[in-house]
């Protein structure tokens, strides 16, 4: 195996990311239209702000009305500056898949690495994280994603 590999040499170069201020609808058909469980979240500078899963969606669709119901309290005073009231909350919450966004389920914590890193930094990363695939930015922009396949083929040439 060649030793000189690094990150920009291994990694998969089409990458399909989520907005953080889609809804969680519209990041639930991106996932099954694109047949992905999960994807990396970029902020509107393009810059990498987290990570978003299936199960993220589904812990959503979960919570208890009166969590959706905080969170959609969120969002709507961040965007529209007022606090809501009952008759308005509950018509909110039939939609709040419409209303809550990428932001409030993502994990902010995403392991990334420089594109200039060695195939071996890159290794060590993953493991020493338990993840199976890891980000790889330039410049705070994210240019590829590095899988466990990719791994494998970079040691398998």
């Amino acid at each position: 195996m060649k030793t000189d590999l690094t990150a920009k040499d291994i990694m998969t170069k089409d990458v399909l990311m989520a907005y953080e201020g889609w809804s969680i609808k519209r990041l639930s058909e991106f996932l099954i239209k694109n047949k992905i469980s999960g994807a990396p979240v970029i902020a509107s500078d393009h810059s990498l702000v987290g990570v978003v899963t299936q199960s993220d969606v589904v812990r959503f669709e979960s919570n208890s009305n009166q969590e959706k119901g905080r969170m959609l309290q969120q969002v709507y005073s961040e965007f529209v500056g007022l606090e809501y009231d009952e008759a308005l909350q509950q018509q909110m919450l039939s939609k709040a898949d419409e209303n809550c966004t990428v932001n409030q389920v993502m994990t902010d914590h995403v392991v990334k690495i420089d594109a200039k890193s060695s195939f071996q930094e890159v290794a060590y990363v993953m493991l020493q994280n338990g993840i199976r695939r890891i980000f790889v930015t330039s410049n705070g922009l994210i240019v590829g994603v590095i899988s466990g396949s990719n791994i494998l083929r970079a040691i398998a040439k």
